[in-house]
């Protein structure tokens, strides 16, 4: 019998990536099944189930798979020589989000499905984290060149003041669910104005 390759695997992974994030922004992470996944990526219960045991399992690697894009943001602005400021990081930051079936329809969903499973609740708890220290990591690059802060104690204030930002791109979220295009561009100014001053 033939070895399956990376390649392949990878591609399964990312076909019933695809199916599910169509299913759940169609019928709502409550609703979907993993019956609803399985026929929507055209593949074997078994195929699919190699891969993922169920939905939660599912939620961590869409979630994975997206924030990376959103993260990418923040590590191309800690590339450049002079880091810009959180009053231009943070806004563009937030103007990547309501941009695919993942953000932010269904990690809302999946934060209100979180209070009762724990499984998920785990999951968005994973994926704050990384955020969060991705934040940190830009927040302390900014406090070095901004304040001319050591290391350390730079490390520490960007730990400091991430998970408060990270309160603002989750309300932000929560809010792209019901504001027009005007009221997300407010929402960004207004958190320009908030972070202008670190």
């Amino acid at each position: 019998m033939p070895k399956v390759s990376d390649e392949h695997r990878e591609k399964q992974r990312q076909r019933i990536l695809d199916a599910a994030l169509t299913c759940v922004a169609r019928k709502g992470f409550a609703s979907t099944s993993m019956a609803d996944i399985i026929a929507e990526a055209g593949l074997s219960a078994g195929a699919v189930y190699v891969y993922y045991r169920g939905k939660e399992q599912l939620t961590v690697d869409m979630g994975r798979r997206v924030l990376s894009e959103k993260v990418a943001v923040l590590d191309r602005f800690l590339a450049q020589d002079d880091v810009p400021s959180p009053a231009t990081v943070v806004p563009a930051f937030l103007d990547h989000m309501p941009d695919d079936a993942f953000f932010p329809g269904v990690a809302v969903q999946v934060w209100g499905e979180a209070i009762h499973s724990q499984a998920l609740a785990e999951t968005a708890e994973k994926l704050i984290g990384e955020v969060t220290s991705h934040f940190s990591e830009y927040f302390a690059a900014w406090f070095r060149q901004s304040r001319g802060l050591g290391e350390q104690e730079a490390l520490a204030e960007g730990r400091r003041v991430a998970p408060a930002v990270l309160g603002m791109v989750q309300g932000y979220m929560v809010q792209s669910v019901f504001l027009d295009d005007a009221g997300r561009k407010r929402y960004r100014e207004a958190v320009a104005a908030l972070v202008e001053g670190l």
